[in-house]
């Protein structure tokens, strides 16, 4: 029985590069633009699409036959789809809430020491940590295109292969195929924190052409080692009897269940990713000294304006809104604001070239920041993260990720061992009282291992809808 090595995978993925490398690198130029499209939205239907061209293409290297393209197509795109939108929402989250701001003036000297204190480190384990988790879906975009079988079923095999054929060696060959693919962008990190922290993102850039030559590698290995773990999966015989039937569909159903409650805590990262889009709330505080540049009192029809001097910010206030709009349609706009208490007075302080807002509503005071063009100054990703989002939520949500991923792999397991036997043919399949009691086995541990995940899952989602305002 082959176990997962990262060696002889290494090696068969370079042979793969060379012989159709015109066809692979095109390929890994396409994602790789799709990736950088991302942003535009597009990127999010061509990345999937594009990957599974290239598994299909490094497939029917190995197995000297072309792969069919058809509708298997989408649902093994949604798996890579979740799995990248997972990481990366992930590694933002932890960066954005565990590394404080770093100062403006980034040193030459960028240590370890540093680096853990801007949570570039943390994002780097909790992203490992992501992909531990999505290790038990390592083969399933294959099993889909290559074997045209439904979205369960694969899975299932998925994390059948995964343990039959050592968790550990599963587990290492996904991170080091996984990190071969960013291997470009990690050394240009590198070079630009030691010389020019300043001209990271220029150190990025120049990297990403050889992102068309590290990510069909590092998908190479996984595709070379998933024909070598993969067995024959034997159709249906004709004459299944009810009770069989029953039987599969009953595992079938518990399969689906689980994929359900395994997209929970990723949709939750998802969605609260998503919801930093939306500018974060005006904090408590007072300003304790500036310039004193207007004191606004809104009456309950007219709203109170002011023009902000050397500027072409106009500053309106009624009741209920705060807004800072700029004469050619920029600026702020309007300001979120954190209490639903009507807005008694706003004071606006000019200190240097900024401006602070301090808005009076009840007894509580609340002040922000804007400069010459309008653009708010406390308002960046990070506080936008822990506005919606405490840091208890945000340890909750990945505990929740944790725990049903290490759950799901025996889960799913015992299941597909199920499912296998009740599928074989009847001159091979176990008696029936073995398969009876392994199904009633396996089906009861689902159970009762969803019964604390449920409520954490649906916690973990109620916390994300709530991040993006639907609640």
């Amino acid at each position: 029985m082959y176990t997962p090595s990262i060696g002889p995978a290494f090696v068969a993925s370079l042979r793969m590069l060379r012989a159709r490398s015109v066809v692979t690198l095109a390929l890994g130029a396409a994602v790789v633009l799709s990736l950088l499209s991302v942003c535009c939205g597009l990127g999010l239907v061509t990345t999937p699409w594009f990957l599974c061209e290239l598994f299909a293409v490094q497939l029917a290297l190995c197995v000297g036959r072309p792969m069919a393209r058809g509708m298997a197509f989408v649902p093994a795109g949604l798996v890579m789809l979740g799995a990248v939108l997972l990481v990366s929402a992930v590694a933002w989250i932890t960066l954005l809430g565990s590394g404080p701001e770093l100062p403006n003036q980034t040193p030459r000297l960028f240590n370890l020491t540093t680096l853990m204190q801007s949570g570039g480190f943390y994002a780097v384990i909790s992203s490992a940590i992501a992909l531990l988790v999505i290790t038990p879906l390592l083969y399933a975009p294959l099993i889909l295109i290559e074997q045209q079988t439904q979205f369960d079923a694969a899975l299932i095999e998925s994390v059948r292969l995964v343990v039959t054929r050592g968790v550990f060696a599963s587990v290492s060959l996904s991170l080091f195929a996984h990190a071969l693919q960013v291997v470009p962008l990690l050394v240009a990190t590198g070079f630009a924190l030691l010389f020019e922290p300043s001209q990271l993102s220029l150190f990025a850039l120049c990297a990403t052409p050889w992102l068309c030559v590290s990510v069909p590698l590092g998908q190479g290995m996984i595709v070379w080692t998933y024909i070598q773990v993969r067995e024959a999966r034997a159709p249906a015989p004709p004459d299944l009897d009810p009770q069989v039937a029953a039987a599969l569909r009953s595992t079938g159903a518990h399969a689906r269940a689980w994929t359900a409650m395994i997209v929970l805590p990723i949709a939750s990262l998802v969605l609260t990713e998503l919801s930093l889009v939306r500018p974060s709330r005006i904090q408590l505080g007072t300003v304790p000294e500036g310039e004193l540049v207007a004191i606004l009192t809104p009456q309950i029809k007219d709203a109170a304006r002011v023009v902000l001097p050397d500027t072409a910010l106009e500053v309106s206030v009624t009741r209920h809104a705060l807004n800072v709009r700029a004469s050619d349609g920029g600026g702020a706009g309007s300001l979120p604001l954190r209490a639903a208490a009507p807005i008694e007075r706003v004071r606006v302080f000019r200190i240097r070239d900024a401006f602070a807002l301090e808005l009076q509503q009840g007894d509580e005071h609340y002040v922000t920041w804007v400069d010459r063009a309008g653009v708010r100054l406390d308002d960046d990703l990070r506080v936008r993260l822990l506005d919606r989002v405490s840091p208890l939520e945000l340890f909750v949500m990945l505990c929740a990720l944790l725990s049903t991923g290490v759950a799901t792999m025996p889960i799913l397991n015992d299941l597909g061992r199920v499912q296998r036997g009740y599928g074989m043919a009847p001159a091979r399949r176990p008696s029936a009282d073995v398969l009876a009691l392994d199904r009633a086995r396996s089906l009861r541990r689902a159970r009762l291992c969803a019964i604390p995940l449920l409520p954490l899952c649906l916690l973990c989602f109620g916390i994300a809808l709530h991040a993006v305002g639907v609640f």
